[in-house]
């Protein structure tokens, strides 16, 4: 299950908890990632087919009456959070025949107001990524492949047991023989750090999850002046060194 398909489903959960009713299943296929507005294979008659199989028993002709049912559902869990986001809520429900809104003025402006396109374009360009903000590094920490080598820190003893050569250094033995809860990275040492990545002469672009959000490039110019070598390389590549005061969680 990937992040979008896992958002969805938490957010179904939470607004139609328990068994698999019409609406939760509409909500599934409506708003599911690839029925976005844009695809015009997906229409409501077409999830309304979907939905048919999901549910074994379901009268397409709903769809309409169905699809209102859940959009009145996330007005009603989630209307302040799409006022802040600039969404239209009052217009999601004061729709009449033909789904062009209430009032004259309203009626020239937004013919083609559609309520279920204008909630799919929130859950997606505002909620999903809030959500994935708060939740998505935990879970892709969990689906991912533990590769507990790729990064090391070494102390000046075990960087001068590898060596540097033409092909760059040689990667360090894991340390086994440490137990589990003990720190693998020392503090109050001068450490090298060992990268061994299986992509030569590429960097890596980085989140720094601070509250500014920024993104960076390792090994950046600082570390590396004389470009990205073949892996394993070690970093910094002139004569400076890390020192960590602190214990902390690696």
């Amino acid at each position: 299950m990937n992040l979008k398909q896992n958002f969805q489903n938490q957010i179904a959960e939470s607004l139609f908890p328990g068994n698999l009713s019409e609406e939760k299943a509409c909500f599934l296929r409506r708003f599911a990632p690839e029925n976005h507005p844009d695809n015009r294979v997906s229409t409501n008659k077409e999830i309304a087919k979907l939905m048919k199989n999901d549910l074994a028993v379901y009268c397409e002709e709903k769809i309409n009456q169905t699809l209102r049912k859940v959009i009145e559902v996330v007005h009603k869990a989630y209307e302040e959070e799409m006022k802040v986001d600039g969404v239209n809520t009052e217009a999601l429900l004061n729709l009449k025949a033909g789904g062009t809104l209430k009032g004259k003025e309203d009626e020239e402006t937004h013919k083609k107001f559609s309520p279920w396109k204008e909630v799919y374009k929130w859950l997606w360009n505002h909620k999903y990524l809030r959500w994935v903000d708060i939740n998505g590094w935990e879970i892709l920490k969990k689906q991912a492949k533990t590769a507990p080598d790729w990064i090391q820190f070494s102390t000046e003893q075990e960087t001068a047991s590898v060596g540097v050569g033409t092909r760059g250094l040689k990667p360090l033995s894991p340390r086994s023989s440490a137990p589990k809860n003990d720190p693998t990275i020392p503090i109050n040492q001068p450490l090298s750090m060992i990268v061994n990545l299986a992509y030569p002469n590429y960097q890596m672009l980085l989140l720094y999850r601070s509250a500014e959000m920024k993104y960076i490039l390792c090994p950046s110019l600082g570390y590396a002046p004389n470009g990205v070598n073949q892996p394993p390389m070690r970093l910094p590549q002139n004569k400076e060194i890390f020192t960590f005061e602190e214990l902390g969680k690696e």
